[in-house]
């Protein structure tokens, strides 16, 4: 088995040649830092999007990047969101979000059985379809809207990016066929090779949301500045 460093576990049976084709092999839950690494994708994305158009993102566009981000994995029921949410201390939260999960629960189990893991919704007809109901949710919410639209289009995107890094590659003209990759031969998870991308995608993603936000831009350059004010005056050994 190929453990996908980006996103879940894949069996070594499956085959991405044809839309038709069906991933083999049993799914395993994936490690927690692979969402929290395609959050940050997510994160990158939609500062580097928001940089692109000129725009400021509200601090609330961060989270939904990140949320985002974990949709195109939906396909796979042992994912973060194909699993339904997890249970809320609280009784009141709980039952709120009981509806939520079990929606979830039915759209990931459906798509698992009538197009796989890694087809649709990790291929360029999936993040328009995507782009589309972030759509008509921007259409529907007149306040935040736009930043919302951004921040949903830019986490799903994030995905794609980020899975394309490793060995499997993603099937982006799905289901006509065929696999891109952004690195020759992929990235295999575990390692230092998967330490890396982590690290680099934090790295980009700070940069790119020091680039996007004035205020950012002050503390850093106030904090920065206030360490070599008090280097400035100690004295020399």
């Amino acid at each position: 088995m190929v453990r996908d460093p980006l996103g879940e576990d894949r069996g070594a049976g499956w085959s991405g040649s044809s839309g038709s084709s069906l991933r083999a092999g049993r799914l395993l839950d994936s490690p927690p830092v692979n969402a929290v690494t395609h959050a940050v994708f997510g994160a990158g994305a939609l500062a580097g999007a928001s940089l692109v158009l000129g725009v400021e993102p509200a601090l609330y566009a961060y989270p939904v990047a990140g949320v985002a981000a974990l949709v195109p994995d939906l396909d796979n029921p042992r994912s973060k969101l194909g699993n339904g949410l997890s249970p809320m201390r609280s009784p009141l939260l709980n039952a709120l979000t009981r509806p939520l999960s079990w929606a979830l629960r039915a759209v990931s189990f459906g798509l698992f059985k009538t197009v796989g893991h890694r087809t649709l919704t990790h291929s360029l007809l999936g993040l328009a379809a995507f782009a589309a109901l972030a759509w008509l949710l921007w259409r529907a919410v007149p306040g935040p809207g736009y930043g919302l639209f951004v921040a949903l289009v830019a986490g799903y995107a994030s995905h794609l990016a980020a899975d394309s890094l490793n060995t499997p590659g993603v099937p982006l003209l799905w289901p006509v066929g065929g696999t891109a990759r952004l690195w020759p031969g992929g990235i295999r998870s575990g390692g230092v090779a998967e330490l890396v991308v982590a690290v680099i995608a934090v790295a980009v993603a700070g940069y790119l949301a020091y680039l996007v936000h004035p205020v950012l831009q002050d503390q850093v350059d106030g904090v920065l500045s206030a360490a070599l004010y008090r280097e400035s005056l100690t004295p020399p050994l």
